[in-house]
């Protein structure tokens, strides 16, 4: 190890010695008697502080990564202590959420009609798996995950019928679904026509599909309402129209629906409109509660060929007059065929890739994927198949452990991957980690959060992450943890020059280091009586002091601090040392060293400074 060493002729040189390192980075130095704001505090971080930080930190009370750490403390460092002066520190304790040993990344799919065509084959319509195809899942996942790796994960939630048929037909000519759409209220929509009044159209959705809703029950008397496509090209006879909906709360029939020609955007009155609405199955019921989406019929548009059409749907309710049906429409379709509605179930399943290829998720005493079908026996998860934030999986999951580890042991842990919805339509494959504790028979939730200290320093102008350390070797006896900071180093010259310690292996006089007294002694006759310096004279032996002491240090550092590093964001990681030397009086001095790898410590060269 490269170390540069300075030998004062006179301690007052030392003291009046400011050295360029010391200016840059610890204003003040050279006058460590001006009263400043120079501290080393230690703090925990309590709730009241977490709820100063960014929206996830003030939520959830902890920090996710050491990067989300230094994204908020050096902040909220800034506004707590706002006197700082260079050179003040803070060892702060934070709440960390850390990964468990099982942790995996699952990405969340939703198959789509192109997903399902990727194992029907082009032409064909069904957005389903049936009993056939559930098992060539696989080919979806090459598809969708072409880089996915060995190891690699996909939770898919798809929707299922045993035995349906997929439907030869060709592409539609125009449709739409309401499915790119957020709930709530529907004012306006590319290309098409929105107009209300006494309410407005929404955007709602029930079981996993979005469609378009208006009713005049929320109205004080009258509603109307128009819901128009944008314009459609018709461009033969084979055409037809086909759309779904759902009744609910019937009590009047409030909508219309038209075949609209010539229109010029803004005024739907004056518009050349055909009724159809006889041409459909618009349900009379139930008169309480809500129908099942279901295909309002089909219509040809041999008519209208050549020609270029919208589809209008017209609402006219009115609650004082009783008139307050509530309509869903949805999946409004124009082409050569018009799919037939097949009732699905929703279903979800988790795949691994292996070296062989995508594979169903094997369950396992140490990681686990619970089935759509367990969710029926999991209380207010069954309505969902989901946990939620106010469906709590730790309410449900230790019981369904208990019945699927067979014979665990005390320790044990399993990672539990779950269907989990994260509120505004959205749902997620969240894993969790439990721990089997054999002294009560329970499978134990665990959050994963520990306690993590890092170090924080304010530099001048801001507060940044530097792992730098401070250590402090007062001198007296009976401080064993200063005591073994100087036998490291005695124990060093021991094991290489022996003649130079003492009878009692706590001091030496190589380095003239004392673990009894917790000090470096230099007084020169003291060394003389070890019988090792016979041939030297006095200045020469005080020379030699000066010179060996900065090389002491290291064998210390390198036994107690082993894992010292580097910095991962580049700022220098000093470890200062304060110390006394004994030559007659006790005087304190300080010293530094740079970490220039694991475990290994470089001489800051002219650090070595008396304290005055």
């Amino acid at each position: 190890m490269k170390r540069k060493y300075m030998i004062p002729v006179m301690a007052s040189l030392l003291a009046m010695g400011a050295c360029d390192y010391n200016e840059d980075n610890f204003e003040g130095f050279e006058d460590l008697g001006r009263p400043t704001n120079v501290q080393r505090v230690n703090y925990t971080l309590t709730d009241a502080d977490y709820e100063a930080m960014d929206a996830n930190v003030k939520a959830n009370k902890y920090f996710t990564s050491t990067d989300e750490a230094d994204a908020n403390i050096p902040a909220w460092l800034a506004d707590k202590y706002f006197t700082a002066d260079q050179g003040f520190s803070a060892n702060i304790t934070y709440r960390i959420r850390k990964p468990n040993s099982h942790d995996v990344d699952v990405p969340y799919l939703t198959l789509t009609d192109d997903d399902y065509n990727i194992v029907h084959g082009e032409g064909y319509y069904a957005p389903y798996l049936n009993a056939g195809t559930e098992g060539k899942m696989y080919r979806i996942l090459n598809e969708k995950m072409p880089d996915a790796g060995i190891g690699a994960y996909a939770f898919i939630e798809y929707q299922y019928n045993e035995n349906g048929v997929p439907q030869q037909m060709d592409a539609p000519v125009w449709q739409y679904n309401f499915e790119d759409l957020e709930e709530g209220e529907l004012k306006s929509l590319d290309g098409w026509f929105i107009q209300a009044s006494g309410t407005n159209w929404e955007v709602a959705e029930y079981s996993k599909n979005k469609y378009a809703q208006f009713s005049a029950y929320d109205a004080e008397a009258e509603a109307e309402a128009w819901l128009v496509t944008p314009a459609i090209s018709i461009e033969d006879a084979n055409k037809k129209l086909g759309w779904d909906v759902t009744v609910g709360h019937w009590n009047a029939d409030c909508l219309t629906v038209y075949i609209v020609e010539d229109f010029d955007g803004e005024d739907i009155e004056s518009a050349t409109k055909t009724d159809v609405t006889a041409q459909f199955d618009i349900p009379q019921s139930p008169t309480s509660g809500y129908g099942t989406m279901a295909s309002a019929g089909v219509l040809s548009l041999a008519d209208y060929s050549g020609k270029s059409i919208r589809v209008a749907f017209h609402y006219v309710g009115n609650k004082q007059g009783n008139a307050t049906t509530t309509y869903q429409v949805d999946n409004i379709v124009v082409g050569n065929d018009i799919p037939t509605p097949v009732n699905t179930e929703l279903r979800f399943v988790m795949y691994e890739k292996n070296s062989r290829g995508w594979y169903e998720f094997e369950n396992s005493a140490e990681a686990m994927a619970i089935p759509y079908s367990e969710y029926a026996d999991m209380g207010a998860a069954a309505g969902d198949m989901a946990f939620s934030s106010s469906v709590k999986a730790e309410a449900y999951i230790p019981n369904y452990l208990l019945k699927n580890v067979d014979y665990p042991l005390g320790g044990d842990t399993c990672t539990v991957v779950y269907r989990y919805y994260a509120g505004s339509g959205e749902y997620t494959a969240n894993a969790d980690q439990y721990v089997y504790n054999d002294t009560t028979n329970v499978w134990q939730y665990t959050d994963n959060i520990y306690l993590e200290t890092r170090p924080y320093a304010f530099n001048g102008s801001e507060w940044v992450y530097s792992p730098s350390v401070t250590i402090d070797l007062p001198a007296g006896k009976n401080n064993a943890e200063v005591s073994a900071f100087y036998q490291a180093i005695t124990d060093w010259v021991i094991a290489n020059h022996p003649e130079y310690v003492t009878s009692y292996k706590n001091n030496d006089y190589y380095y003239g280091g004392s673990a009894y007294q917790n000090n470096f002694d230099f007084r020169v006759a003291k060394w003389r009586e070890q019988g090792t310096y016979d041939d030297l004279s006095d200045a020469e032996i005080e020379a030699l002091m000066w010179e060996r002491l900065p090389e002491s240090f290291p064998h210390a550092l390198e036994v107690l601090y082993a894992d010292a590093d580097l910095a991962e964001n580049g700022v220098p990681v000093i470890y200062t040392i304060n110390f006394v030397i004994y030559d007659g009086s006790n005087t304190n001095w300080t010293i530094q060293y740079e970490v220039t790898g694991k475990g290994q410590f470089e001489y800051v060269e002219d650090s070595l400074q008396q304290v005055q």
